[in-house]
């Protein structure tokens, strides 16, 4: 019996110390966009094409995407090509939703949801 819990023990930090690595590999938001602007976008790019969502329709969200920590630029591109442009920084320690909303006046906003 004193010989099982010996052994448990160290299986038991084991396991615990495995998850806690792997609950910190999944680290970054996952984002969406919500369109406000006055028509369509066309196209939303997100870094290098790392995250691209097209096609979004006015008064109309995206689905999420996850983005990992980093700085990104973001261009957005409208039915008749007019070109916003913003970016978005996501640290190391941060997780959660967030929604990059284009505006009527062009303007990007990033909030947390």
């Amino acid at each position: 019996m004193v010989l099982m819990k010996k052994l448990a023990s160290p299986c038991f930090l084991f396991l615990l110390l495995m998850l806690g690595l792997l609950s910190s590999c999944d680290k970054g938001y996952q984002v969406r966009i919500t369109n406000y602007s006055t028509e369509s976008l066309d196209s939303v790019s997100i870094g290098n094409n790392q995250l691209v969502f097209t096609n979004i329709a006015r008064q109309t969200a995206s689905n999420y995407m996850k983005l990992k920590k980093g700085t990104y630029p973001i261009t957005c591109v409208t039915q008749s090509k007019k070109h916003y442009s913003s970016s978005i920084s996501i640290d190391k320690t941060g997780s959660g939703k967030r929604s990059i909303q284009v505006d009527g006046a062009g303007a990007i906003n990033i909030l947390e949801d």
